[in-house]
């Protein structure tokens, strides 16, 4: 089916220099684009922006992390739809064109999003599925069902994502989570395609040069927006009984590094405890490795 309504695609982006340019370059042109792109590279706005006019680059004060990244897009866009991505993945512009086509037979949903290519393995979202490929022509024909949380990519109407917006303090994981349990709370229907389907290529969005400056970032902000999470939609107490895991192993792979002269992997375990640390004592989401 040929369609004429827009999707704006969001990216929020540190050094994915690579994945920005082939994502430019594969999709069609009637989709909009908007990268925030957090290494701060004004070079690559005008390399972008001059070559595909669909495109748009925000720069940011400074590196605002994946929630932040993402409300900016969304107050940014004026198409009807609005798709968040992560940049290390790959959709086809038949799988965006399904996903509006989807999108205006459901009309009243939170949000919907494809699964991964590979879903024998992985799926695009966390915990249960609730089949609904008998519900109606539109369930069966798209292969949808209900779900409570979305792992990476999604996709939903403008109105709806600034509406709920992003919590802010999470700078990096956690952040769809938390998007999508307060989108629960507000009896949203979240809804996966198995019809659909776009390719992840994992862990791989910011370039290799970069990439201790990435685990670094990973390790401290993973245990920081897990503890944040819990304690903010359960408690603290609740939060301290579901990090103690995370505490445990850190302080382990410490030990076992330390002793094994791994130098660089004992330090960025060590990142993992300081982010635990930090958000059990309420500090801020603040950790931020330089180049």
């Amino acid at each position: 089916m040929r369609n004429n309504i827009s999707v704006t695609l969001i990216f929020g982006a540190y050094y994915s220099h690579k994945h920005i340019y082939r994502i430019c370059r594969k999709l069609n042109r009637k989709f909009k684009i908007i990268i925030v792109e957090n290494s701060l590279d004004q070079n690559l706005k005008k390399k972008i922006e001059n070559r595909y006019k669909n495109a748009k680059v925000i720069i940011p004060k400074k590196n605002i992390g994946l929630a932040a990244s993402y409300n900016i897009g969304i107050k940014n866009s004026k198409t009807k739809y609005v798709y968040l991505n992560c940049p290390d993945i790959d959709i086809s512009n038949k799988s965006l064109n399904e996903l509006i086509n989807c999108a205006e037979k459901l009309k009243n949903f939170g949000i919907l999003a494809p699964n991964y290519l590979n879903s024998s393995k992985f799926n695009n979202y966390l915990g249960e599925k609730k089949n609904l490929i008998k519900k109606n022509k539109i369930f069966s024909t798209y292969k949808l069902g209900e779900v409570k949380l979305i792992d990476n990519s999604f996709f939903l109407k403008t109105s709806k994502a600034k509406k709920y917006l992003f919590d802010e303090k999470f700078f990096l994981y956690f952040e769809v989570t938390d998007f999508c349990f307060r989108m629960s709370k507000f009896k949203e229907k979240m809804y996966i395609s198995e019809k659909i389907k776009f390719k992840h290529y994992g862990s791989q969005s910011v370039d290799v040069k970069f990439s201790l400056i990435s685990r670094l970032t990973k390790a401290w902000h993973y245990n920081w927006g897990k503890f944040y999470f819990y304690k903010k939609n359960y408690g603290y107490f609740y939060a301290l009984r579901k990090i103690k895991s995370n505490l445990i192993s850190a302080i382990k792979k410490i030990i076992i590094n330390f002793l094994n002269l791994r130098i660089k992997e004992c330090y960025i375990n060590l990142i993992e405890f300081y982010g635990i640390i930090s958000a059990v004592i309420f500090l801020k989401s603040f950790y931020r490795p330089k180049k």
